[in-house]
């Protein structure tokens, strides 16, 4: 078990200064969770005691509006982490994460890591030139999405799908509901922009698995937004 939560921080880019020595003493501080699909992994304004690394399964990081209206802001898959800006605030969660399926995940306390970073300051620099790096990406992606019509928020989302490891194979993991609400779409018109793109042979549909045919015809439709295009 140990060496499942050390190969899990191994692979953060978060924790790619830490030494294997000071990883193992570090998932001495980790425990692995597991919640069931529509479970909380935290809620928006709860205290960050730490941060949860997503083993398997998705999680959606979502806001409601007053009258219980969710808006998903981004989707968490295996590998990437959660909650680690509010840990290092030591303030509260700013959103709440959902489990959209069966998901297991690492905790880390943050105490754990406050300890080692007190012991080796420079460490501290080292990680927070990774999470400036996240937040530039992040935030770039937020930017690329919410801009344009249906054909190029989705043709941006597969475009990005494939640049962080999907390959041109992007299996969705998620229902179309939710895509819907990641990229400001309903459900109806993603369905329809999915189909015409299979109609003009820019993918193929396989069930939740999205096959990209012509990568650079969904470039060009995701330079529309660049162009001011519909």
């Amino acid at each position: 078990m140990n060496g499942e939560k050390v190969a899990a921080l191994g692979t953060l880019p978060l924790f790619e200064p830490l030494s294997e020595g000071e990883r193992e003493r570090l998932a001495a501080g980790c425990r692995i969770r597991t919640f069931t699909r529509g479970a909380f992994l935290f809620r928006e304004g709860e205290r960050a005691e730490g941060m949860l690394i997503v083993l398997s399964g998705v999680v959606k990081v979502v806001r409601f509006t007053p009258d219980g209206r969710e808006t998903v802001l981004h989707l968490v898959r295996p590998g990437n982490t959660l909650g680690e800006g509010a840990m290092f605030q030591r303030g509260t969660f700013p959103a709440s994460a959902v489990a959209v399926d069966d998901v297991r995940a690492l905790f880390l306390e943050a105490e754990a890591l406050f300890g080692m970073v007190a012991e080796n300051p420079e460490l501290a620099l080292k990680m927070l030139a990774a999470l400036s790096l996240r937040l530039r990406m992040f935030a770039h992606k937020l930017a690329a999405q919410g801009q344009g019509g249906a054909a190029v928020r989705l043709a941006t989302y597969l475009l990005h799908r494939r640049q962080i490891g999907g390959g041109d194979v992007v299996r969705l993991g998620v229902s179309r509901e939710v895509l819907a609400n990641l990229l400001g779409l309903a459900r109806e018109t993603l369905s329809r922009q999915l189909s015409r793109f299979a109609e003009n042979g820019l993918v193929a549909l396989e069930g939740r698995d999205i096959v990209l045919l012509d990568v650079p015809g969904l470039r060009e439709v995701a330079g529309r937004r660049r162009r001011g295009g519909r």
